[in-house]
């Protein structure tokens, strides 16, 4: 079972957007920065990026990452069958999006994919998760976790030899409560990526 179909019905319900929205099927675990950082074994996104590693070996990095996720998006798209996996941050889900990441999903043979959906804050226009429900189902992804709005910030990584997320421990210690508590505005996000 995936989480896909629940997603678009929970979408069009009232209310949506205005609290944390969660779907998984078990709780993320935590890994060290510095773990990830060691041999160079991380790309970390930035807003607006696309990175895809296709067959995962030992000589390649070990994660994609991202961090200090608050109003973005963060969207991976695993292949188990060929441990591959691109990797989108974005403010907005443009059509040139849209279409790097179809042509990765035509790329791969007998593919076994898993979709991972990350970002948002409570209260924040979500028009965009209509279209990005509409390429999930128009590709047939099944969407294996979707962790949206709430109040925290968000530091994800994808482990690309096993497809697993996990929560990034930035000071490699688990937080304090409300330590992650988000504190910039949308106004100053909008203002950071287009400056």
């Amino acid at each position: 079972m995936s989480f896909e179909v629940l997603f678009l019905e929970e979408l069009h319900t009232r209310g949506f957007g205005s609290q944390h929205y969660l779907r998984a099927f078990k709780k993320r675990p935590h890994v060290s920065k510095s773990k990830i950082d060691a041999f160079d074994n991380v790309k970390y996104l930035d807003v607006g990026k696309l990175e895809s590693e296709i067959g995962y070996n030992k000589l390649k990095r070990r994660y994609m990452a991202c961090t200090n996720l608050t109003y973005d998006i963060f969207l991976s798209i695993y292949d188990f069958n060929s441990s591959s996996c691109m990797a989108a941050r974005f403010a907005y889900f443009t059509d040139a999006i849209r279409a790097q990441l179809r042509k990765y999903v035509g790329s791969i043979k007998r593919p076994n994919f898993e979709l991972r959906l990350f970002g948002m804050q409570d209260g924040q226009d979500h028009m965009q998760l209509y279209s990005i429900s509409d390429f999930i189902s128009s590709t047939k992804l099944q969407a294996t976790e979707i962790d949206l709005f709430g109040k925290e910030v968000r530091n994800i990584a994808i482990d690309l030899h096993t497809g697993m997320s996990y929560n990034i421990l930035m000071l490699d210690r688990l937080y304090r409560p409300g330590e992650l508590l988000n504190s910039t505005t949308i106004e100053q996000y909008e203002k950071s990526i287009m400056g």
